[in-house]
């Protein structure tokens, strides 16, 4: 929908649906403010409805097969509106009336985007049913997102107030099914594949699977060779996944420095699963920040694990004896 007699009819269509939409008096309110509303609005879904026609093969690039048939996009239509109204702040009954936008975008799509998440440019929403994003989520832009996805909370009940939900960043693709909880950072271009669970920050251009709840990660580069994964249990490291050759391990601190304290032993190496011990190098060393990564590297591949499970307790375990104590 491109040129300024589409723009009028995607004004045009929007304007009818928040008419059927609002009661009389909440477009009174509504008025004075329509315009401001109205272009925001506008030129945000015509960029979301040409990303829509380019993306994704099944609407062969036909944007009004899209706006007017489409569920799925009446939900990012519906939300791009509300969200509009939910930032203006001197407009009467301003929540009650995004809520309401924002409802009737779920009973056409059975989607559910609360009026106040932040979604960027060129948002594609495909065979979205059943997705939720949550009131704190902040999407980037080019994000494309499939059925299913859920963009929520850890907990279930009694959540905290601020910030509870996921910052994805621009050019992120999730897959159906998945959920990502929790206020975790996404990188920009990471890939989610379908029916993860998503609970610690993504670093960028990695591609993310989980397997029995283990996250599994690898580097978005043409050379990667696959997944990779690390948890610790009892006294060991464990590494598994498509294992490079040759490895070159390393623990660093939350701020990613390396622990150059810290050595890591190769006790049992298989082709998809290999055992480390650690050990101490320095009689007094200081704590380290937490958590912790896990570096992987070779030459052709640098991955750093974000907070594998264990990991952390493991290190604590190891430094214990040894970390210097200041006073007292």
């Amino acid at each position: 929908m491109r040129g300024y007699l589409d723009r009028l009819r995607l004004y045009d269509g929007l304007l009818d649906h928040l008419v059927h939409t609002l009661s009389p008096e909440a477009m009174g309110h509504l008025l004075p403010h329509l315009d401001g509303i109205m272009d925001c609005a506008v030129e945000q879904i015509t960029e979301d409805l040409q990303a829509y026609a380019e993306r994704d093969p099944a609407s062969c690039g036909r944007s009004e097969l899209i706006f007017s048939t489409y569920a799925s996009f009446k939900a990012v239509l519906f939300h791009r509106v509300a969200h509009q109204v939910w930032l203006c702040g001197g407009l009467t009954d301003r929540e009650f009336i995004a809520h309401r936008l924002a409802n009737a975008g779920k009973l056409q799509s059975g989607v559910e985007i609360h009026p106040a998440a932040s979604i960027g440019k060129r948002f594609v929403l495909d065979h979205g049913f059943g997705t939720v994003i949550g009131e704190t989520c902040r999407i980037g832009d080019d994000c494309y997102l499939l059925s299913g996805v859920t963009l929520g909370a850890a907990g279930i009940a009694d959540n905290p107030g601020g910030k509870r939900h996921p910052q994805l960043g621009n050019g992120v693709e999730v897959g159906a099914g998945a959920r990502i909880l929790g206020a975790v950072q996404i990188g920009d271009n990471v890939f989610i594949s379908p029916a993860c669970v998503i609970t610690r920050d993504v670093p960028a251009n990695t591609r993310v699977s989980v397997v029995n709840q283990l996250q599994m990660q690898r580097s978005s580069s043409a050379c990667s060779r696959g997944f990779l994964a690390a948890f610790a249990l009892g006294e060991r490291l464990h590494l598994v996944g498509e294992l490079p050759e040759a490895d070159e391990l390393c623990v660093l601190d939350a701020e990613h420095q390396r622990l150059g304290n810290l050595s890591l032993e190769c006790t049992v190496r298989e082709r998809h699963h290999r055992q480390y011990r650690l050990r101490n190098l320095d009689a007094v060393s200081p704590a380290p920040l937490y958590p912790l990564h896990l570096s992987v590297a070779d030459t052709t591949l640098n991955m750093t694990l974000l907070d594998p499970p264990g990991l952390s307790s493991l290190v604590r375990a190891v430094l214990k004896p040894h970390l210097l104590s200041i006073g007292g």
